[in-house]
């Protein structure tokens, strides 16, 4: 049974149709991956032990993680290009991408003098991982998840 959605892979074969089901992975890969990074972000806050928050290296495993989810996103947004997925996919997988590297590494930067921004900085985490949750619920259908 195929899809015949808008920007659904109803009739694609080969390169497209392998680029959508990596798609679909990266983004179930992406969500799997904030979760994690929550959770880093609660252990490195945890054990930060009275030092400077930029130079706890208790937060290192969740920046180090940051940068690789931005990587994701950006690999995503490849995926969804090649696979012509839709535009949809192909901007939020950009915006993703921006959010995770460029505002997130901004408000954590600056989180540092003004705490609101690091306030800013979970929140843009929730909203992030809102757009990822949604992109692997459109894209669950390449990984069999819909199958009767």
């Amino acid at each position: 049974m195929s899809e015949s959605t808008p920007g659904g892979t109803s009739g694609v074969s080969g390169a497209r149709a392998a680029a959508d089901t990596v798609f679909a992975y990266l983004a179930a890969l992406l969500v799997l991956g904030i979760v994690v990074q929550f959770f880093l972000a609660g252990v490195g806050v945890f054990g930060i032990d009275g030092k400077d928050l930029d130079k706890a290296t208790s937060l290192d495993p969740h920046r180090a993680l940051g940068h690789i989810l931005a990587g994701v996103a950006i690999l995503m947004f490849i995926a969804a290009l090649v696979a012509r997925t839709g535009k949809a996919k192909i901007w939020v997988s950009i915006v993703i991408a921006l959010l995770a590297e460029l505002v997130q590494s901004a408000l954590a930067g600056g989180g540092e003098n003004h705490h609101w921004l690091g306030g800013l900085h979970a929140l843009n985490g929730i909203i992030i991982l809102g757009l990822a949750g949604w992109m692997h619920n459109v894209s669950r259908h390449r990984l069999g998840f819909m199958r009767k």
